[in-house]
């Protein structure tokens, strides 16, 4: 988990704990902790996504859409971002909002795209270690000012 955080989407890690905790800076004042249940519980029985196939945009990907819960991270290089997310191909468009970015150009527009699997960069082949759905957004919009 925090070799996606660091490596794609640039977030500091700010203490990782032996394999049993995560803490990642994801904004300004703002943490992501991922932890070991303390029952040590596997994780396979917990879901945070609930994909549900709604419309499809004629000439785009189809996607499903997402109602489970979504976390919103806020990233200083938006576009360098994108790119690495997309090169391991977790880029993700929810149908459920109006904001839907397919490329990078859109990314860049809407200030943000979205992401729901947490894979390994060291490992892609072993499949995602976590589905929740993140709104990556820039504190920059275009042109360089504050969003």
């Amino acid at each position: 988990i925090a070799r996606f955080y660091d490596r794609i989407l640039g977030a500091p890690i700010l203490s990782c704990e032996d394999k049993s905790k995560c803490v990642v800076s994801v904004g300004p004042c703002q943490t992501l902790t991922f932890a070991v249940h303390p029952d040590g519980l596997k994780a396979e029985g917990v879901s945070h996504h609930d994909m549900v196939q709604e419309e499809h945009i004629e000439g785009k990907p189809n996607f499903l859409s997402n109602y489970g819960p979504h976390v919103s991270i806020y990233v200083a290089d938006l576009r360098s971002s994108y790119r690495r997310a997309q090169d391991l191909g977790v880029t993700y468009v929810n149908p459920r909002f109006k904001r839907r970015a397919y490329n990078e150009e859109e990314s860049v527009d809407d200030c943000m795209f979205r992401c729901i699997d947490i894979v390994d960069p060291a490992n892609i082949d072993a499949g995602p270690i976590l589905r929740l759905e993140h709104e990556v957004r820039s504190v920059v919009q275009r042109d360089g000012s504050k969003y």
